[in-house]
């Protein structure tokens, strides 16, 4: 099975575990199994936009949000990046359960690159995807029953390791 990690850094061979907070200060090397979750958070870390996802009771469908949670974030996915496939063999279900998230504690060899022109072009195309400006996220996310506050510190870019 294939799963996914998105970079601004092209030509990257292995992934090697860097330190987060979310693991324990743990080296980690995150993946998706959903193309999508890893083209939107090419750059996300969390400070810039969050990913979410909210059963549609209607369509019986996984709807996609992504919020923006600063002014002018969602522009960053105007810019080129590198969608990567990796095996998943190396990964196991985030400790931790983040949403679409799945962690390896060893060097992940990659197994193919893939350029993505312009991502926001390609999120564009995905039914079901909804983009939250910043002056609409709270209002969305309470609608959704997320929380902003919980959704900052989970996804602050604080939490890696310097």
């Amino acid at each position: 099975m294939i799963f996914y990690h998105g970079s601004k850094i092209g030509g990257i061979k292995f992934f090697e575990p860097q330190s987060h907070i979310v693991g324990g200060n743990k080296k980690i090397v995150f993946a998706t199994n959903d193309k999508n979750y890893a083209l939107a958070m090419i750059y996300g870390t969390g400070d810039e936009v969050a990913i979410s996802y909210v059963f549609n009771p209607y369509t019986k469908e996984k709807d996609m949000y992504i919020d923006e949670l600063q002014p002018g974030k969602l522009e960053l996915l105007n810019n080129s990046g590198y969608l990567y496939e990796v095996e998943s063999k190396y990964f196991q279900l985030s400790p931790e359960k983040l949403e679409g998230e799945y962690v390896s504690y060893e060097s992940v060899p990659v197994f193919s690159e893939i350029k993505i022109m312009n991502i926001m072009d390609q999120l564009k195309n995905i039914p079901n995807l909804y983009l939250v400006e910043y002056e609409n996220v709270e209002e969305s996310m309470y609608k959704r029953g997320k929380s902003l506050i919980a959704n900052e510190i989970k996804h602050s870019s604080k939490r890696f390791i310097e």
